[in-house]
């Protein structure tokens, strides 16, 4: 009895204070240990309970511990029983320790009543000798006929880090945002908000590292929810079906979580970049992939819109000035209007035809627009090619809808449907054969999120999983085999969602969120500037001459961004002279630094010191006119790049203190000296 009083004491103290490396663990705690980390549980107690998380002597959890439940989940049941369940809904049943070849594994246990009977649900904390940071990893036993849905785990509660605090998310580019303390940062995978399977906090000189290790792409979302002083991570996944048949649940991959004292730079670059080597997207180098060799020698493009003189004027006037190797992706080029009738496209408006080969002989490159993924169900196709068994469905069996600025209803097609394969291997057949493209662009399958499907009949397991990423992959896989091979012809498509970066030519980003409280940051060409050939910035301002567009121009440059993706329209009016000095002047100088965006690796932006003043850019932030980036070549050499946005020239300084001039709306390379 006494030695039970004695026990509970210490708990007690633990739970209210803050726990160093030396105090006297428990008796029935649980360690897992190396020479990186350590952490500590109470695994014997009436309720499981995370003490302690260090790194490298830093504890990231609050003094109490983690007090969040550390998981949620979803069941469904064979008469329709649809409960939530944490922890507090069942029974714990304590954790155990086991040790295997130097593999330490920590295992906690609860009881799920269901059908009046006791199944085990368990979360496992494993540790390799070597390993940086713990996998989190689950599965239950569930009588035959149930369901695990929806799984939040692993749920950690962190301490926020000191200082200013900032949350990074994975949207578009990569965005900073204050991290709040009564609401919450989230991101979606695979979408334009969650284009890698990560999430970071950090404070300007330590970061906190929170993050999926899938090999698939399947859906789910990461959350950082601030709760005052604490911060919570957690990840929620909708599953597939499949992973409960059997009467046994697992989640097939590891969430990974760390702590760096450094910045959410180097944390990016030292824990997410290994890993996408090891996934089929990222596993190959520019140099490696079959890309055509148009789309790595432009280093510009323009977007012209609609086929009316106006326009088709103002684009042969650009590409007479802007000089050969432009790319052009082409919107309302359809009969019908944008957004509406998918997948009818054909007949292509008058002159479509004649404009692509006067704009191929002025030495350009031409890829139309379509939609990959939406199907309107007024269009006259959706009944004829029976739309209605490759749409997307809910667990109710409706439609997911999208209503654009077009007002039209479109409805998601899951990517699963020979259906949807066919019309979208025959649309680029018919594009390129018929209207002699240099390829096309498809719209939204690297952008908008997968969405679970419960449609009867298709081919895959009812709810989430894999198969969406897999069955655009197939589709686009199949397209590229059949119909591009080895010619000089290129698929592009939307935003940069990772899981598809290997399948694209190229990838546009453009939807990254600019405003005056957030901040776009560098964190996609971090990791894969490497492995992806990318254009543009962000949309394009319908008033250029204000800064914002020699600020997208500069940043896209330094980031390693194929230029422009502007209207020539717009771009040639007279008003707009310096913009178009000092796009020419920048795509010119990045068409002889393919040593560098070609497969080289972006390092870090910086600000160069000297006669650098700070302007004010309307819609996005306060910047220097002169800012700078630091590549590694292919060659592994270090380039600093300078871009003056200024209409003067300025005298500035790099990192290792050489001062260098950089002439007005121009750009600079400086290689290293040894």
């Amino acid at each position: 009895m006494m030695k039970r009083i004695i026990s509970i004491l210490m708990g007690i103290m633990l739970f209210v204070g803050s726990l160093s490396l030396s105090a006297q663990p428990l008796s029935d705690d649980i360690v897992l240990k190396n020479d990186h980390l350590e952490l500590r549980f109470g695994g014997s107690e009436k309720n499981f309970f995370f003490r302690y998380f260090y790194f490298d002597g830093v504890n990231i959890l609050p003094s109490t511990g983690s007090i969040t439940h550390p998981w949620e989940v979803t069941l469904l049941g064979p008469n329709g029983e649809n409960p939530v369940l944490q922890p507090k809904f069942t029974y714990y049943k304590g954790g155990k320790y086991e040790e295997s070849e130097g593999v330490q594994k920590a295992t906690f246990t609860w009881n799920l009543v269901i059908e009046a009977k006791e199944w085990p649900l368990n979360i496992h904390i494993t540790l390799a000798p070597d390993d940086e940071m713990p996998h989190w990893t689950m599965d239950a036993s569930l009588p035959q006929g149930w369901i695990l849905t929806n799984a939040d785990y692993p749920r950690i509660m962190v301490k926020r880090l000191e200082g200013e605090a900032k949350g990074i998310l994975p949207y578009g580019y990569g965005v900073e945002y204050d991290m709040p303390t009564n609401s919450h940062l989230q991101m979606r995978y695979p979408s334009v908000t969650g284009m890698m399977e990560m999430v970071m906090m950090h404070n300007g000189s330590s970061t906190v590292y929170f993050a999926a290790e899938d090999k698939g792409g399947c859906n789910k979302l990461l959350t950082m929810k601030g709760e005052g002083n604490n911060v919570v991570f957690y990840q929620s996944v909708t599953t597939s079906y499949a992973w409960s048949e059997g009467g046994h649940f697992e989640l097939p991959w590891s969430v990974v979580m760390g702590y760096n004292p450094q910045n959410w730079q180097k944390t990016a670059v030292k824990w997410y970049r290994p890993f996408s080597f090891t996934t089929k997207w990222g596993e190959k180098t520019i140099a490696q992939r079959q890309i055509a060799s148009w789309i790595k020698n432009s280093d510009m493009w323009l977007r012209p819109i609609d086929v009316t003189p106006q326009m088709l004027d103002a684009l042969y006037k650009a590409l007479d000035y802007y000089g050969k190797g432009i790319g052009l992706h082409w919107y309302f080029w359809q009969h019908l209007p944008y957004d509406t009738n998918y997948p009818d496209y054909f007949p292509a408006k008058d002159g479509f035809k004649e404009a692509i080969e006067k704009s191929q002989k002025m030495g350009a490159y031409v890829t139309p627009y379509i939609n990959g993924r939406l199907w309107d169900t007024a269009n006259h196709t959706y009944k004829e090619l029976n739309g209605k068994a490759a749409s997307a469905r809910k667990t109710d069996g409706s439609l997911y809808t999208e209503v654009y600025s077009s007002k039209v209803i479109n409805t998601v097609t899951c990517p699963s449907s020979p259906i949807w394969h066919k019309i979208i291997h025959d649309l680029n057949g018919r594009i390129l054969n018929e209207l002699g493209t240099d390829g096309v662009y498809i719209d939204q399958i690297g952008c908008a999120a997968s969405v679970p499907c419960y449609a009867p009949g298709h081919d895959h397991a009812p709810g989430g999983g894999d198969w969406w990423p897999e069955s655009y992959r197939k589709m686009l896989t199949d397209i590229r085999s059949d119909l591009y091979g080895k010619k000089n012809l290129a698929i592009t498509t939307e935003e940069n969602v990772e899981c598809y970066m290997d399948l694209f030519d190229m990838m546009l980003v453009v939807n990254s969120p600019h405003t005056p409280y957030t901040k776009m940051i560098p964190l996609f060409p971090l990791i894969y500037s490497d492995r992806c050939v990318y254009s543009g910035f962000t949309y394009v301002p319908w008033k250029l001459n204000d800064g914002s567009f020699n600020y997208i121009t500069m940043k896209s440059l330094l980031w390693g961004s194929q230029l422009g993706w502007v209207s020539p329209e717009l771009l040639m009016r007279e008003e707009n002279k310096n913009e178009q000095v000092f796009l020419k002047n920048l795509a010119t100088f990045r068409k002889g630094q393919h040593d560098i965006f070609l497969g080289g690796n972006f390092v870090d932006e910086f600000v160069p010191s000297g006669d650098n003043p700070v302007v004010d850019i309307p819609n996005y932030q306060k910047t220097n006119v002169v800012m700078g980036a630091q590549w590694t070549s292919v060659k592994g050499k270090t380039v600093y790049v300078l871009v003056n946005m200024s209409n003067e020239d300025r005298l500035v300084s790099l990192p290792n203190g050489r001062q260098v001039e950089v002439k007005a709306l121009n750009a600079l390379r400086i290689n290293e000296k040894r």
